[in-house]
């Protein structure tokens, strides 16, 4: 196969970088009007609708919520098929899970806890943190099964102690669900499972319903359907983030490997057609020799693994969305990088920590050579549900505190209010909420 779609584009600023990557993400109106329905059909008949499209989307012939519902038994004989069979896989689970754990336990270490002040007496400022007591965890489904997304989505929920943690996932063609799933759900003490995916799921976790109590926040990825229908709901319940398609950006210097980046990048593009891949680099040499190694791994991954890797979406990805930008300044190239906001940023430069410190944007960060994203997908520890579409700028990865609230808390003795009475009231009156000034002043009437 000879492959030549791919260009170095040179840059001399910032816009004309833009033009080049530039691309928003937007849920198309037909999908988002088809959600709407299935949405508003499931607050208003529960879980008899989500049954009802859960067997039309997925051919399923399930009777009711029960059918859906996994079985303690399920879950057991998965989990001793697993262990049996693939003692490999068990113990890479766990070791992913202690790292996974060992992170976000540090990170609860610098959560604000509750605090009080008293900046003077009689009056009392603070803040409580409570964590959400029932949450949703969505596992896609599809052809592959993701038990990091498993990992990375519970862990950070039970760390913050989460007491009820349900899980939605869609069926396989037999009603069953992956084995590797039914181990992983045992492994992690997980024991509210529905075989319910999609926009059906979403909902039915929002609004409840006769057998299913509604929680108060839902996580973890899921097709655009899903996307959408978190953005329906979003309000009545809370939601991590709307997830794009994957992304990487590479910020690479004369002293990385063109091999690697190559490689790097075909692990973003093999996610979906959509996903995006971007080199950013000071070098000439390198913006062309990565090109080369780009066409050599895709034969080398042909030749490797067959019929098992997805050719047609890799080579759909880079040409729709793989972009090679070259400037001969470095501090260019670090400036459209913050401007990307990319989910997965990687630094391969001299000195990446150095770079790191220009770095005001990135959903997660993987310095050095030796840390492609692969690592923070499975083993690293920090979590791989990341912002995308350039939201990494206003937006954090799932963490933690995700799975707490804050409120502020304030009391005021007689003699505090007396000293204050009338800087509120001057203020209620100034607005004309009258009824706020009478809140003050009917608490001085003899």
């Amino acid at each position: 196969m000879v492959l030549n779609f791919l260009r170095v584009d040179k840059v001399k600023n910032i816009d004309e970088a833009s033009e080049i990557y530039k691309g928003h993400f937007e849920i198309p109106e037909h999908i988002t009007k088809s959600v709407e329905n299935i949405v508003r059909d499931i607050k208003q008949n529960g879980e008899e609708a989500a049954v009802k499209y859960t067997n039309y989307f997925d051919k399923m012939s399930f009777k009711n919520l029960d059918d859906a519902k996994l079985s303690r038994e399920e879950i057991t004989k998965g989990y001793e098929t697993i262990s049996i069979k693939n003692p490999e896989l068990v113990k890479a689970i766990e070791k992913s899970y202690a790292n996974i754990k060992l992170f976000h336990e540090e990170q609860m270490t610098h959560e604000p806890k509750s605090w009080f002040i008293e900046p003077e007496s009689g009056r009392k400022l603070g803040q409580i943190s409570s964590v959400l007591e029932r949450v949703c965890v969505y596992i896609p489904g599809g052809r592959y099964v993701y038990p990091s997304s498993v990992l990375m989505t519970v862990i950070p929920a039970q760390v913050a102690g989460v007491k009820e943690i349900v899980v939605c996932t869609p069926p396989l063609k037999d009603g069953s669900l992956n084995n590797l799933l039914l181990y992983l759900f045992k492994f992690l003490s997980i024991n509210e499972v529905y075989k319910i995916g999609g926009a059906q799921a979403i909902a039915l976790m929002a609004f409840g319903s006769k057998n299913v109590r509604k929680v108060s926040k839902i996580v973890g990825p899921g097709n655009i359907y899903v996307t959408a229908a978190k953005k329906t709901v979003y309000g009545s319940v809370g939601i991590d983030s709307l997830a794009g398609p994957s992304e990487i950006a590479i910020i690479a210097d004369k002293s990385s490997n063109p091999f690697y980046i190559a490689a790097d990048l075909l692990s973003q593009a093999e996610h979906d057609p959509d996903a995006k891949s971007i080199l950013l680099t000071d070098n000439i040499d390198i913006a062309n020799e990565t090109i080369i190694r780009l066409y050599e791994e895709i034969e080398f991954l042909k030749s490797e693994y067959g019929t098992r890797i997805n050719t047609e979406v890799i080579l759909e990805s880079l040409k729709n969305n793989c972009k090679i930008i070259y400037s001969e300044s470095i501090n260019l190239i670090i400036e459209i990088s913050n401007e990307i906001a990319p989910e997965h940023l990687e630094i391969m430069t001299e000195n990446p920590m150095e770079t790191l410190k220009h770095i005001k944007n990135g959903g997660s960060i993987f310095l050095g050579s030796y840390t492609p994203v692969a690592v923070g997908d499975y083993i690293g520890g920090t979590n791989h549900v990341i912002p995308t579409n350039g939201t990494a700028v206003f937006s954090s990865p799932l963490g933690v505190y995700d799975f707490f609230k804050k409120s502020g808390v304030t009391y005021y003795n007689f003699e505090a209010l007396s000293r204050e009475r009338k800087f509120i009231e001057d203020i209620a009156d100034t607005e004309n909420l009258l009824a706020h000034k009478n809140s003050v002043k009917v608490r001085f009437k003899v």
